[in-house]
């Protein structure tokens, strides 16, 4: 609807109250870490997915960076290609709000057509668990210095806009 209520009201919520995402953003805004995970349509993310994504993260945006200095992943499933959109798409979220990206040792991408169908890709299996891996070391970094160094101040957005 991009209303932009939440922008005036500043109150950590969407405006419409008839699904589940106002928790979620509650939960997300708690959380240390965060992974967003959607299969693959037509080379991206889901429609739902997407609607989803852009109201959780308009809200934590306008309310103070939320998610800012949080760790956030990116997880995608696909039967062949199309991936690698995706995965982008996903991760422009998680830059967006400034959180801190784990990485792996290549996309986190992860092949299959049939429910349980990606516990044959080896590759894909080896790609989670180093993400998992690092994304756990990276939080234990994070609480281990966090009263030593702490987190950057939050700058007011600069909007610029190119037409003149």
């Amino acid at each position: 609807m991009a209303c932009g209520k939440c922008s005036k009201t500043l109150d950590e919520k969407c405006s419409i109250i008839s699904d589940p995402v106002n928790n979620v953003i509650q939960k997300m805004k708690f959380a240390d870490g965060i992974i967003l995970g959607s299969p693959v349509h037509y080379s991206a993310i889901g429609g739902t997915m997407k609607s989803f994504l852009d109201r959780v993260f308009l809200v934590t945006g306008v309310n103070k960076s939320m998610l800012a200095h949080k760790v956030g992943a990116s997880v995608v499933a696909v039967r062949r290609s199309g991936g690698l959109p995706t995965f982008d798409q996903l991760n422009n979220y998680l830059n967006y709000s400034q959180m801190i990206l784990p990485t792996s040792n290549y996309w986190n991408v992860i092949h299959g057509a049939s429910p349980g169908e990606v516990l044959e890709d080896e590759e894909g299996i080896q790609i989670l668990r180093v993400l998992g891996k690092n994304m756990a070391w990276l939080l234990k970094i994070i609480d281990f210095g966090k009263e030593k160094n702490p987190k950057p101040l939050i700058e007011r957005k600069v909007y610029t806009n190119f037409i003149r």
